[in-house]
Parts: structure tokens; C-alpha cells; sequence
């Protein structure tokens, strides 16, 4: 899958953020490139979001997600890795929280 080089013209790429957004050629989605740390470069983007039905310890509501690797470069060994998946949902959650803030969150059934 070609992914452009190019980054989208957001708030995201003028902060410090561990990611920017990317366009995909080939379709119509956003896609996130990770621009540090152990998973530097790597480009994916997130399928079905949505929220558990029972609360963890802390009164939060775990995040369920699907993703899809469309670039790994560097051969990380991401395939069932749990910090990864950490990762990429603390970077969801944080995405989800300033879109409801802002009033961009796009609701589904």
C-alpha cells in the first residue's frame, strides 16, 4: 500500500506529539505515522472503536479497537504486542478526547 510522504495540515504537527497525521493515496482515511520512540515510522491507521461495558478499578471504561499496520520499516515485531497496542490506544484515547472537546467526534451506531 503506497501511503503519501506528506503530512496533513493539523494542530498534530505543530506540537510535540509522538505522531502526526498521514493521508492514504489510495483511500479515503487518516492514517497516523509515529515519529519517535521504539516504534518510530511506523504507519497505521484504526478500524471499529468503541468502549467496554464493565469499568475497570478506576472508574474507566476500557477502549476496544482494531487497527491495521500499513507500514513497519523497520520490521518492529508488533503482531499480538501488547505495549504497542498500549501505545496506539493511549495515543487513540487521546485523539477521541480533543475531538470531543472540539466538537469533531463522528458518531456511529
Amino acid at each position: 500500500m503506497n501511503i503519501a510522504n506528506k503530512n496533513l495540515p493539523t494542530d498534530k504537527t505543530k506540537t510535540s506529539r509522538p505522531f502526526v497525521f498521514v493521508e492514504n493515496e489510495h483511500e479515503d482515511t487518516t492514517c497516523i505515522k509515529l515519529t519517535e520512540g521504539d516504534y518510530k515510522d511506523i504507519i497505521y491507521k484504526y478500524g471499529k472503536v468503541g468502549f467496554g461495558k464493565d469499568e475497570k478499578p478506576d472508574g474507566t471504561l476500557p477502549v476496544i479497537f482494531d487497527y491495521t499496520v500499513l507500514r513497519n520499516p523497520h520490521d518492529k515485531d508488533i503482531l499480538d504486542n501488547q505495549a504497542f497496542i498500549d501505545y496506539i490506544g493511549d495515543i487513540l484515547v487521546e485523539v477521541l478526547d480533543e475531538q470531543i472537546k472540539n466538537g469533531t467526534a463522528i458518531e456511529s451506531e
